[in-house]
Order: C-alpha cells, then structure tokens, then sequence
C-alpha cells in the first residue's frame, strides 16, 4: 500500500490509501488510452450526499475546582492542631484547623478590658466636661449677676455722694451768711463805739461787740470743721458701707471671672466631644470585631463544603498573624477544565458550546462556560493566549485536580445537510469552487458556499445538489482544469 497526503481548505492532513496496483493499473491506462486516441484523465469522484456534520476543536487543559476557598486567620491565637493535609478528601463540616482556646479566651478577655477602659476613659472626659460646663455656666451666672449689682452700687454711692455733697454746701452757704452778718455787725458796733453821742452806752456796744466776736469765733470753728459734717440721715456711714460692699463685689467678680477663665480652658470643643465620641465608638466597633473574630476562632475551621485539601500553610503550635493565609480548600463536586485558545481559535469558541472531555480514559459531557477577556502569554510562548474554562457535567468523586485532561469542543453542527468531501473544494480569486462530472464525463466548475467544517468533510450552502458526482483529486497529481474530459474512479 502507498500513503499520500492532500491539504484540505480548512489546514488539515487528510491521508488517502491508494493501492499500488490501482496506481500502475491507471498509469496503463492511460498510455493506453493515449495510444488509443482516448485522452480522458482518471479522476477520484465522490457524490453529494445529505448528512450531519460537526465542527471540532481539540485541546489539552488541566482540571480545576469551579469554587475555590482560602481560609485566613481569624485572629493572632495560637493554632493547636491542624487536621488535615494537602491532598485530603474532606466532607462539608469537617474539622481542618483548631486553635488554643485558652488563648482565645485570654485574648477575648484582653479585648474586653480595653473596651472597658476606653468606655470609662469616655465617662470620665465626659464628667469632666459637663462639670467643666457647669462651672462655666455658673461662673457666668455669677458674673453677670455681680456686675449689676456693682452697677447698683456705684449709682446708690453716687447718689450719697452727691447728697452729702449737696447737703454740705448748703450747710457751708449757711455758715458764710451767718459770718458775714456777724461781721456787719461787729463792724457796726466798732463803729458806734468810735463815734459816740449822747445816747451811746459804750459799755453795752463793748459787751455786744464780745459777744458777737465769740459768736463769729463759733461759726468760724464750725466752718472747719465741716469736713466732719454728718447729715441728718447719716448718708456718711451709709456711703461707707456701700462702698465695702462695693469693694467686696468687686472681689468676687474678680473671682468670677477667673474661674470662668479656668473653665473655658478645661472645658474642650466640639472637635475634641467629637473625638471622645468616635473614640468609643470605634473601640465598640472594634469589640464587637474581635468577639466575633474570637467566636470564628473557637468554632475552628472548617470545610465550607466537599472538596480536597490543595493547600495548608497552618503550623501547629504556631500563632499566625491575624489575616495570616492558613489552608485552600477547592470544591471537586463542580470542576472545570482550564485550556488555553490561540486568536484563531476564537474565531469559532462561543460561551455554551456543548465538549466531551476526557480525564484519565474517562469521558464526561460538558460546555464552554467563559472565555476570558483577556490575552495572556503561555508558560512557554510568547504568543498570546486566552484561557477557556469548560465545564464538566456531573463529575466523579474520583477526579483529580490539577490533572490533564483532553477537550473536544463542538463549535457548529448541522443534521441532513449537502455534504462533500473537503478535498473536493477548491479556491481561485473569485471564491469557492468544485469539479462536477457532467453526462459527457467533462469537469464543469461551479463556485460554492460552504457552511461548516469537519476534519474530513464541508458543508455545501449553495451551489450542488444532491447526487451531483464531483472531483475530488486526480491520483496521479494532476491539476484538474475546467472542461476537462475525465474518467471517474470511486475513492
């Protein structure tokens, strides 16, 4: 047997077997038929037929989990056993990492101190403002109360002032009146007593005149000693005590004023209350996390749902930082089959295209569930890849992740179609085209629209009908031309 090999439109390797005896048998017909006269080129021929056809793509991926769960430390608590190891089958609810709880307790205990100190912290900034507030509040109360009474006392003293003033003039005008007449009549006895007559008694003028020097001495005396004049309602012990009373109001309004002063220095803004406010807040917020955290902690973890054990990180005995990667978990009762598409591959993937793939020699029915969005190098080219999940249907609990496994994805399919084999479409500048066998065994060239694509066979859109005989190839490599007078050999 000899093998040869023809490329179809579509870029495969189609392998043909021709018997050798077949070849020399044409070989001498041909001879013959030249020697003949006959000129007729033998042709392999096949017949448009109706059937179904499917377009495949094949590629090669690794099993992946669709839902992957990464368990962090709850908190910084000391880990006292861990349970599982890589590569474990573990059931929804089983126990993967345990941690001290002792440590738990003692750090939920911590926690619960700090808010404690942070709540009375806040009561007491509090108190010490609302006493703050009070002092102040009651400073300036007593400041404005004290400062009308001043102003009171300071017009009830000018008024005594200002009466006994009045009073004092009025004493000392008197005073200068009743001088002034003494001394007239002083003068006027002097003068009688110089320039007597016959009825003048100088002894008497003599006795008068004494009299009223005495009696100008006393009103003279008193004169002086106005200063010490008390009024006849006393105004003068009245406006003393006033003005210690004034004196001592005065003092507290000093008084006053300083301890308003002391409070509005300790007495904090809004900002300040602000921050006392998101302070205890904040610590709330932060307990109420820690509990929670400190309650996940006793729980342990555990497995969310079936599935194998692909990584732990936890160390017995350890005590990992809160948030510190601890265990992966990956689900192995819905898995997918990761593989990477070439740009001209993606000419024909669709989300929702049914595949068969094959893990381990066992087959499973799936689809094509994402394309990503995104072009990425390959591990070991630098051609950009884009990497297509496919889904598999109703897995066994005997697949392994990570393992490779084979795709085959439907990209198009068609039931009872025209169908021809791919050998037997040709291309030119104007399009698509095939040899059809006429009655008069000639080659007559009819352009086609093709559909879809398999490894062996084309859809044929327009252009055949079905029954029509059709070249596909001449087993003597020869290029088949419009016209031609062939012979027809069944492939």
């Amino acid at each position: 047997m000899k093998k040869m090999k023809t490329k179809s439109k579509k870029g495969k390797i189609v392998k043909i077997v021709v018997p050798v005896a077949v070849i020399a048998g044409v070989a001498g017909f041909v001879v013959f038929g030249k020697g003949s006269g006959n000129t007729a080129i033998p042709v392999y021929t096949s017949a448009v037929t109706v059937g179904d056809i499917s377009s495949e793509l094949s590629a090669t991926g690794s099993v992946t989990a669709d839902e992957v769960k990464t368990f962090f430390a709850p908190t910084d608590v000391k880990i006292e056993e861990v349970e599982v190891e890589k590569g474990d089958v573990v059931k929804a609810g089983d126990m993967l990492i345990c941690f001290d709880e002792e440590a738990v307790a003692y750090a939920k205990q911590k926690n619960a101190l700090e808010e404690a100190i942070t709540n009375a912290s806040y009561s007491a900034n509090m108190t010490e403002y609302q006493t703050n507030k009070s002092d102040l509040t009651q400073a300036e109360s007593d400041i404005a109360s004290l400062e009308a009474q001043i102003d009171n006392y300071e017009i009830y003293i000018k008024q005594l002032t200002d009466g006994i003033s009045n009073e004092t003039a009025q004493k000392r005008a008197k005073l200068y009146e009743k001088i002034e007449g003494v001394q007239k009549q002083i003068a006027d006895y002097e003068l009688a007593i110089q320039t007597p007559d016959e009825n003048t008694d100088i002894t008497e003028l003599q006795r008068k005149t004494t009299e009223k020097r005495n009696e100008l001495t006393k009103l003279q005396d008193e004169l002086s000693l106005l200063s010490d004049y008390k009024t006849a309602d006393n105004w003068e012990d009245k406006l003393a005590d006033a003005k210690k009373e004034l004196e001592k109001l005065q003092t507290k309004l000093s008084e006053a004023k300083s301890k308003k002063s002391s409070a509005e220095a300790a007495l904090v803004n809004n900002n300040k209350l602000s921050e006392y406010q998101l302070t205890k807040e904040k610590s709330a917020l932060t307990s109420n996390d820690s509990d929670k955290k400190y309650a996940e902690a006793m729980n342990g973890i555990v497995a969310e749902f079936d599935g194998v054990v692909t990584e732990v990180s936890a160390v017995e005995g350890e005590t990992p930082q809160e948030g510190a990667r601890l265990a992966v978990l990956s689900r192995n009762d819905k898995v997918n089959v990761l593989f990477k598409a070439t740009k001209f591959d993606l000419l024909s993937l669709e989300e929702g295209q049914p595949a068969v793939i094959d893990i381990s020699g066992v087959k499973y029915n799936g689809k094509v569930t994402k394309i990503n969005r995104i072009a990425e190098a390959g591990n070991n080219s630098s051609v950009p890849m884009v990497t297509v999940k496919v889904e598999v249907e109703n897995p066994t609990d005997d697949i392994i992740l990570g393992i490779e496994a084979k795709v085959v994805v439907t990209t198009a399919s068609k039931e009872q179609v025209l169908v021809v084999p791919v050998e037997a479409i040709n291309e030119d500048i104007d399009g698509k085209f095939c040899f059809v066998v006429d009655e008069n065994s000639n080659l007559v060239k009819k352009y086609v629209t093709t559909g879809v694509y398999s490894d062996f066979y084309a859809e044929i859109v327009d252009g055949l009908n079905e029954g029509d005989v059709i070249a596909t190839m001449s087993p003597m490599g020869m290029t088949l031309e419009d016209g031609m007078n062939v012979t027809a050999m069944q492939q």
